[in-house]
């Protein structure tokens, strides 16, 4: 089986039901719901729509490495299933965020095969302006693709991490306007809405 993706998002809502802390509970068991932002509520909630599509079912549940790295228990086992998950808060306005999300499986127990990643970014998200300098090369900042080049090292980054550098370990080559190469492998480009999606190795 190759990758699997699911892309979902979510309103972020002032006040969170009972119902939605309940899932986000039963599926991040080691998770507090209780210090977690609005933003974090949604941000995992949509999340939990895509796993949900992924699996068609609700026995699962979401722990996390010390480095962060996330690892999915299926009927109550961590099984052969690697996983990368992101989300991305768009602000569409001073009333309105939006939470996305987007997560990759894939099946395969050797260590080269769980080495996924994925990565979300909102068109014109205006960090990436500022950031760009110190974690991009001068021939990645070219053009209009910055979230894709963001999106790609980050990805990478989660799939072949830690101890790499975002300048000179990560470099991002153009192959076509869905594909991209980096670290010798390819990287798929995918875009619902205003989301840019980068996933891989495929």
């Amino acid at each position: 089986m190759g990758i699997v993706l699911a892309i979902k998002y979510v309103n972020v809502v002032e006040n969170t039901n009972d119902d939605v802390l309940r899932r986000v509970t039963k599926h991040y068991p080691k998770r507090d719901t209780r210090g977690l932002s609005k933003n974090k509520i949604a941000e995992h909630e949509a999340v939990i729509n895509c796993l949900y599509e992924l699996l068609g079912s609700e026995d699962w549940w979401v722990e996390h490495y010390d480095s962060g790295a996330p690892i999915l228990f299926i009927d109550g086992v961590s099984g052969n299933m690697s996983i990368s998950i992101s989300h991305a808060i768009d602000k569409v306005n001073d009333s309105k965020s939006v939470a996305h999300a987007a997560v990759i499986l894939r099946e395969g127990s050797t260590q080269e095969s769980s080495r996924i990643g994925v990565d979300i970014v909102i068109k014109g998200d205006p960090r990436l302006e500022r950031i760009a300098g110190r974690v991009m090369r001068q021939e990645e900042m070219k053009g209009e693709r910055l979230e894709e080049v963001w999106a790609c090292k980050e990805a990478m980054f989660k799939a072949f991490g830690p101890g790499l550098d975002f300048v000179k370990d990560l470099k991002v080559d153009f192959i076509s306007k869905d594909l991209l190469k980096g670290l010798g492998r390819k990287w798929e480009v995918r875009r619902k809405g205003n989301a840019v999606v980068v996933l891989g190795p495929v």
